[in-house]
């Protein structure tokens, strides 16, 4: 017999007893793989996508990702991450999660993730990790992706637990924070912290608006609450061209936000929302100055986010801007949001302004519905509420109605405020201001007004102001038509 048989019959005992003892002994786990990657953002990239490709073997139970790099000069790197399934622009199937410049590492796996990522089978094949600079310095950025692969067996499949869709049946004026933020993206809070806020603050519907990720739309059932409607939602975020709310959204719906003016998809992207029965609200549209001005074509959206958090300059240009459009026939939904990042008692608070709406339910389908046709209007707390109301003849129409007009007839508008402690309340259609009032000193105000039949507005609406001129509540419009002959 030769040295080399008898050498290999040995070792076939060996591994034979071997095979014997693993019967008994358990297998000690497979080490963590670490995967290393880097590379330079020159000065000159802003706003560009750079896709890092990751090999990712079979077996691998779950993804970590840590994202290093230097700070200095306020350079900013944004993260996200695609897995086989797809990543280009336009295509979501592989979405695994996002969360811009708010974490700087992050796992995956089948049965949890780190918020705003999505727990799911950690397929083999390459992933995608997607770095986007939204500032830089003037030397660039440089960075490093340490990626580490830990093996093991699948476990039991993540189950998304979605927020009903029906909170209640009873019509109603219903009370709601339109834009939010929790860790899911740069916000501060829990989402159990966020939903106790609400409902302190007295919300009766928040929707959820984390950045580019709908990973907290697929948990918002695990908080949900007696008579709080838990909306999902998408603050889709374009840093270089600004920001829109998708409102409205089934929980498994995502919206893609890595597209610029010139490719002219912006109504290939809204048309999704619209699909679902949501609604596209263009976001603080002149915040800051410097940044997310907004870019994309008005024609395509519901509505505008015209007051963001406290009232401002840029809330001011908001309003004018969104008049102006009212004045060129553009029958665009004014909103009121909180932009809530951190919680009370900061300024940026859950509920301050907020958006009162008048819908047959306290459901998604019923909220949607009385944003789509405008009966809408916007306060600076829980404490102030407002009818506003016109008259023509036998006719009625309230906030986001329309008022059908015989010739010959005058308009009757009357405004009953409450919860307003000073100020002055103004009326206005196309052409300014056409009727003011003090709020009373003390106890509700109720205000009459009269327009002549000639020249009558084509809309009215609105406004209450404190005496140093910030806003308290703003109404959507009454349109006013001439009644058919």
């Amino acid at each position: 017999m030769s040295a080399r048989i008898k050498t290999w019959q040995q070792r076939a005992g060996w591994w034979s007893l071997l095979g014997l003892l693993a019967l008994a002994v358990p297998v000690a786990a497979q080490a963590p793989v670490e995967v290393v990657r880097q590379g330079h953002v020159p000065a000159d990239s802003l706003y560009r996508l750079f896709y890092v490709p990751i090999e990712v073997p079979a077996g691998t139970a779950e993804i970590r990702v840590r994202e290093d790099y230097d700070h200095a000069g306020g350079g900013v790197l944004n993260m996200g991450i695609y897995d086989p399934a797809g990543y280009q622009p336009g295509t979501l199937a592989g979405f695994r999660g996002w969360s811009g410049g708010a974490k700087t590492a992050f796992f995956i796996n089948g049965q949890a993730a780190s918020t705003g990522y999505v727990p799911g089978p950690v397929e083999a094949g390459t992933w995608r990790v997607l770095l986007y600079p939204s500032t830089i310095a003037p030397a660039g950025i440089d960075w490093k992706l340490t990626v580490t692969l830990v093996p093991g067996a699948a476990g039991p499949a993540f189950r998304p637990t979605p927020a009903p869709a029906v909170a209640n049946t009873r019509p109603g004026w219903y009370q709601g924070d339109l834009h939010l933020h929790t860790l899911h993206s740069d916000g501060r809070r829990t989402p159990q912290e966020l939903t106790d806020e609400a409902v302190a603050q007295g919300l009766d519907f928040l929707v959820s608006t984390e950045h580019n990720t709908n990973s907290a739309n697929l948990s918002w059932g695990a908080y949900a609450r007696p008579n709080l409607l838990l909306i999902n939602g998408e603050e889709v975020t374009t840093t270089a061209f600004g920001h829109w709310n998708a409102l409205g959204l089934d929980y498994t719906t995502l919206i893609d936000w890595r597209y610029a003016p010139r490719d002219s998809s912006i109504a290939r992207y809204v048309a999704q929302v619209h699909a679902v029965g949501g609604l596209a609200i263009i976001n603080h549209p002149f915040f800051p100055d410097t940044i997310n001005r907004f870019r994309f074509g008005v024609r395509h959206f519901d509505g505008i986010e015209v007051w963001n958090g406290r009232w401002d300059a840029r809330n001011e240009h908001a309003l004018a801007w969104w008049d102006a459009l009212l004045r060129q026939g553009h029958s665009l939904l004014a909103v009121a949001a909180s932009d809530t990042h951190t919680a009370a008692p900061s300024p940026n608070q859950l509920g301050r302004p907020r958006t009162v709406v008048r819908a047959g339910s306290l459901s998604r389908a019923g909220i949607m519905q009385g944003l789509r046709r405008g009966r809408a209007y916007l306060v600076a707390d829980r404490s102030i509420g407002l009818t506003l109301t016109a008259r023509a003849g036998s006719h009625t129409a309230g906030i986001g109605d329309t008022l059908a007009v015989a010739a010959g007839h005058a308009v009757r508008v009357v405004l009953e405020l409450r919860g307003a402690a000073a100020g002055t309340v103004t009326l206005h259609g196309e052409g300014g201001v056409l009727a003011r009032g003090p709020v009373a000193a003390s106890g509700p105000t109720a205000l009459h007004w009269q327009l002549p039949a000639a020249g009558l507005p084509r809309y009215l609406r609105a406004e209450v102001r404190t005496p140093a001129g910030a806003m308290l509540a703003l109404t959507n419009p009454i349109w006013v038509l001439p009644a058919p002959r």
